[in-house]
């Protein structure tokens, strides 16, 4: 009797111990747990630490310690690589941008001489639509690094965005008029939002371009204001055969497979990013039939 007393209190202190154990782990683990996820924080640098000296559970903790220091070191240099690229791209598209400019004044003086043969004309004529597309791509690359580097001071202000819109369609009355195409209106009087104009005029702007680039027969734009939401809408149809994957309108260098059709493919782009710095959502959606729109919205 005696010795199943033994026995029995000998497993009792056993399941004790694991009992025991078990539960260390658990809070071990629970506390790795914990740990691990405040070290995604990139400015929390405390090491794991550990409750006991358990050498398994201290060798887990010192290898979790080289990984995320490892992955901390790849995640700087990364940045600092790629601020480095920013700065670079940033440097060669302002210094490409002045010579380029220069070159397409020039050849548009010899347009306007009118002293040339109907060959050289032709011939001219191509190299303005070569230089006006490089042109177009060096300033999208020099708004992208601007927008990517983050140097540039974000000011704010009021800005009346009835009037700054209807300014800049007023500025399409040349391409409308050639194509015949009776614009669709619908821009509400005095809605002002509090933001940076530039980044504003930009995003207009580019819409405006591609809806210039795109439009067939229909072009329309609309701002409105409801519950705080100032939303900005353009919308136009395109041409027979045109292709868009609107998936894909503002990834980089995309363009709609369309004839005789030039652009950087950035213009949409940089109207998303730019929405991003202004905590706005952009959107774009093809209807059934065949009318491409985009939607800002500004909170």
């Amino acid at each position: 009797m005696d010795f199943t007393k033994i026995i029995i209190i000998c497993l009792f202190v056993l399941f004790f111990i694991f009992f025991v154990k078990y539960i260390t782990l658990k809070k071990q683990i629970i506390s790795f747990g914990r740990q691990v996820e405040q070290r995604k924080n990139i400015n929390y640098n405390s090491p794991i630490k550990v409750d006991n000296f358990d050498r398994d559970i201290v060798a887990l903790a010192v290898k979790l310690n080289e990984h995320t220091d490892i992955q901390r070191s790849l995640d700087v240099e990364y940045k600092r690589s790629k601020e480095q690229l920013n700065n670079v791209i940033s440097g060669i598209s302002h210094d490409f941008r002045t010579p380029l400019t220069a070159s397409l004044g020039y050849l548009q003086m010899i347009e306007k001489s009118g002293e040339l043969t109907e060959k050289n004309a032709e011939y001219l004529e191509i190299a303005l639509q070569k230089n006006t597309y490089l042109k177009e791509l060096s300033d999208e690359f020099f708004e992208l690094s601007k927008i990517k580097n983050g140097h540039e001071e974000m000011t704010v202000e009021n800005i009346n965005l009835s009037n700054l819109i209807s300014d800049l369609v007023m500025e399409q009355y040349n391409w409308l008029q050639e194509r015949n195409i009776s614009p669709d209106f619908h821009i509400a009087d005095g809605i002002v939002i509090n933001s940076n104009r530039r980044y504003i005029m930009r995003i207009v702007e580019n819409l405006l371009s591609n809806a210039e680039k795109y439009a067939f027969s229909r072009f329309g734009i609309s701002l409105s204001e409801c519950e705080g939401k100032i939303t900005l809408t353009t919308v136009n149809d395109t041409e027979n055969g045109t292709e868009i994957d609107i998936n894909r309108v503002f990834e980089p260098f995309y363009k709609p497979s369309a004839r005789n059709k030039s652009g950087s493919g950035l213009g949409l782009y940089v109207v998303k990013c730019l929405c991003d710095k202004l905590s706005a959502a952009a959107s774009a959606e093809l209807d059934k039939e065949g009318e491409f729109r985009i939607t800002v919205e500004f909170n």
